[in-house]
């Protein structure tokens, strides 16, 4: 009877130290997965930086040229309005003052 005693003691401290170990490898899992995901975390942030970024850089450059292109239209509208006034002017002025002397 001692010896199935003593033998479900060395039993249950083996179990004790099995559940001993399980909880230290479960542990060491838990932090190793922790580091996985923090170490996933970074690179995915890193890497929508680096893509929100060059969307930036390229926004700029299609920002610059829309800008470029309407300048060169409103520079082309005024040298039209410019060249009509001179070609106009006394034309526009004569139209200008009947209007005002038909008031």
């Amino acid at each position: 009877m001692e010896d199935v005693i003593s033998k479900l003691a060395e039993i249950e401290a083996a179990a004790s130290r099995i559940m001993e170990d399980v909880a230290v490898q479960k542990k060491k899992l838990s932090e190793d997965n922790d580091a996985q995901i923090k170490a996933f975390d970074e690179e995915a942030d890193w890497q929508t930086a680096k893509e929100l970024e060059s969307i930036r850089r390229d926004l700029e450059v299609n920002m610059e040229k829309e800008l470029d292109n309407q300048k060169a239209e409103t520079d082309e509208i005024l040298r039209k309005m410019e060249k009509y006034y001179e070609a106009h002017h006394e034309e526009m002025a004569q139209k200008l003052y009947d209007k005002i002397l038909r008031m």
